[in-house]
């Protein structure tokens, strides 16, 4: 499937739904040309669809790709009834209270029959997740768990956060329990939950309520308020203020001091500045009016926006991926804006006022060039897409992962 999808360098995008995995061929949404008038709408070509209820798997799962393995962990089982005050009521006979602490893997380049892709367990943590944060790092699956959930509005406290270890042959330390992130202690008083979260070598760097990030060091297995004074990176991040486009964004591959993120439907390109600069050395920031002023005219005609994401789809080249809904022929709505970019001449970087003490605003200033490649406003119609929020997607490229991001 891989191999005959792609085709000239071209690789597969997929969408992560709370309940679906769909599955596009990039080189027919590229041959599909330009759609430059949205709201239009046209229909997503769509390559394949696996349904987690017809494959037994539970919902709203957390994600991470390793090259060509997909593994999927938590989730709440499918409802049962709907409660008086519309939430829903889960299976109670599986995991937790309804929510699943199983992990799943799949290997995208084998598929079934009719293309689907097909999941086997794989491991059982030791307590359920809702909405797990997932990632893969020095060949260890680290699975952190988040308060949100699509249905049954289920709180747990407090919340674990484990590593699964595949290369340990024992299975009494398979998983282990890791330090259990300061900011949880707050989830009882409701003020603070993960919005958001990115991955800086081997440092995790997660945002928590509106602004503040906590940093999560794998080397060390501790968390930390701030970043260490040795990670002067991250530390410049934090300075300017980035740290919640950070968690909503990417960097652009071979252009690594440029950063892209969408903070709900506000598009952004950071340029940081060089390694070893002082202290007042300006972060220049530039927009996407092209993406700005499709998605005003989506919005114009009440599709509701729901938040959007970015990823890597090769040297200079990415893709971003807006959900949208409110259309009541079409339950499931996407944006999709696929571009290239590249840096214009190099200017000298002139210096800034300091506004509050340790508060930098970036410089609006252009930076970059953008070609758009591809956009389009696109609708699918399948039965059983009764939860058609995009949750995540990852990208794939000579049957290997690229790149991944999932919202929370």
């Amino acid at each position: 499937m891989e191999g005959e999808g792609e085709g000239e360098g071209e690789g597969y995008l997929y969408l992560c739904l709370c309940d679906h995995i769909v599955g596009i061929d990039m080189k027919k949404i590229l041959s599909g040309g330009f759609q430059t008038n949205p709201p239009d709408l046209t229909a997503l070509p769509v390559d394949n669809v696996t349904v987690f209820k017809e494959e037994k798997l539970p919902f709203g799962m957390g994600f991470c790709v390793d090259g060509s393995k997909l593994y999927m962990a938590g989730g709440e089982w499918p409802p049962k009834r709907r409660r008086r005050h519309g939430l829903l009521e889960l299976d109670n006979s599986k995991g937790y209270k309804g929510i699943s602490s199983s992990m799943y893997v799949a290997d995208l380049s084998d598929f079934d029959a009719v293309g689907k892709i097909k999941f086997s367990k794989l491991h059982e943590f030791e307590a359920p997740k809702t909405s797990a944060v997932m990632m893969k790092i020095n060949q260890k699956i680290y699975a952190l768990s988040t308060n949100f959930t699509y249905f049954s509005g289920f709180k747990m406290y407090p919340i674990p956060f484990e590593v699964y270890d595949p290369d340990t042959h024992s299975s009494k330390s398979i998983t282990r329990r890791l330090q259990t992130p300061p900011f949880y202690e707050r989830y009882e008083r409701g003020k603070r939950d993960i919005r958001g979260y990115a991955l800086v070598g081997n440092t995790l760097c997660v945002q928590v309520g509106d602004f503040d990030c906590h940093f999560y060091y794998v080397n060390s297995g501790i968390w930390r308020p701030s970043p260490h004074q040795n990670s002067r990176f991250l530390s410049s991040i934090i300075t300017n203020g980035l740290g919640r486009n950070l968690c909503h964004g990417k960097f652009v591959l071979g252009c690594e001091d440029v950063l892209i993120s969408i903070l709900r439907t506000r598009m952004e390109a950071f340029l940081l500045p060089p390694p070893g600069s002082n202290e007042n050395a300006p972060v220049f920031c530039q927009m996407f009016n092209e993406v700005d002023d499709d998605l005003s005219k989506i919005d114009e005609f009440s599709y509701e926006i729901d938040g959007g994401l970015v990823l890597n789809l090769d040297k200079e080249k990415m893709c971003a991926i807006f959900s949208c809904g409110g259309n009541p022929e079409h339950n499931f709505l996407v944006y999709i804006y696929i571009f290239q970019v590249s840096k214009l001449p190099e200017q000298p970087r002139t210096k800034r006022i300091k506004r509050l003490q340790m508060d930098f605003r970036p410089v609006l200033k252009d930076f970059l060039s953008v070609t758009c490649l591809h956009k389009g406003f696109y609708y699918l119609n399948k039965p059983g897409f009764d939860f058609p929020l995009i949750t995540g997607a990852f990208y794939l490229r000579d049957g290997k992962a690229v790149c991944s991001q999932k919202l929370i």
